[in-house]
């Protein structure tokens, strides 16, 4: 791979450069489902493995979708299958299969989650031959996907989250201020914990929910309204699984709120 990067830009959504492959890329089994079908069979290889497929390199991007084209490899028995993987954290997904050898293909990535304004992701490719075989994973290229949906605004409100925890628990007060001209009413303050392990038990001066790593806090009758200038603070018991760091972001009426 040359030092030079291919940068591409495709309707101000997503960006494309090659990279050297994260270390180490994970390789799939040698022992594969029978070639690029279903259901499952699987066969004894045959003790030689296809070539190393070229790096793949990015044709076109377009929101979340992604061409790519690499040099073929080769195998006496025929190449059956391309697989495209992507290297989350050390471990293989397939994310596409491209049959019968075809050297050039579209992958469809995911957007990043809510409020997050981009995400970048590893991509490469092995082949698989007429029976079973598994090539070596090819370099590796890395894709970076723009959210489609903008960062929100900032609104007129601030959120204070101060945690302390012990063993698997913790204690959290979190103080929201309405730094605005005009009244904040009925609000409803929402933030995702950045660890799953992370949960609300139990909580106070609010109506505390939370599915996934989703938390919902809701006002209450006594003090669901806030005056410009005015603070409250909520708070909750909960439980995490060894970390306990505080959420990205926090949400006001599905604003995004300034932290101090």
């Amino acid at each position: 791979m040359t030092a030079a990067a291919l940068v591409l830009l495709a309707a101000g959504h997503a960006t494309a450069a090659p990279s050297p492959a994260p270390s180490p890329v994970p390789s799939p089994s040698s022992s594969v489902a029978l070639p690029c079908r279903t259901p499952p069979q699987t066969l004894a290889p045959s003790g030689s493995r296809p070539t190393t497929p070229g790096t793949p390199a990015v044709v076109d991007v377009m929101l979340n979708t992604v061409r790519l084209s690499w040099a073929a490899s080769a195998d006496p028995q025929g190449i059956a299958c391309y697989y495209v993987y992507e290297n989350r954290n050390g471990t293989a997904v397939r994310v596409a299969t491209f049959q019968p050898a075809v050297t050039e293909g579209t992958v469809i990535l995911p957007f990043p989650p809510y409020n997050v304004v981009s995400e970048t992701h590893h991509l490469y490719v092995v082949a698989v031959d007429s029976v079973g075989d598994v090539s070596s994973p090819s370099g590796t290229v890395a894709v970076t996907i723009l959210n489609d949906r903008p960062p929100l605004p900032t609104g007129s409100c601030e959120v204070k989250y101060t945690s302390w925890s012990w063993g698997a628990g913790m204690s959290t007060n979190i103080k929201i201020s309405n730094t605005g001209s005009t009244p904040l009413a009925d609000w409803r303050l929402t933030f995702a914990f950045a660890d799953p392990g992370q949960r609300v038990t139990s909580g106070w001066s609010a109506a505390w929910s939370q599915t996934g790593t989703a938390v919902t806090a809701t006002g209450l009758a006594w003090n669901r309204d806030l005056a410009p200038g005015q603070s409250r603070t909520i708070g909750f018991q909960g439980t995490h699984a060894g970390t306990d760091p505080a959420p990205a972001a926090f949400l006001i009426n599905g604003v995004v709120c300034s932290q101090p």
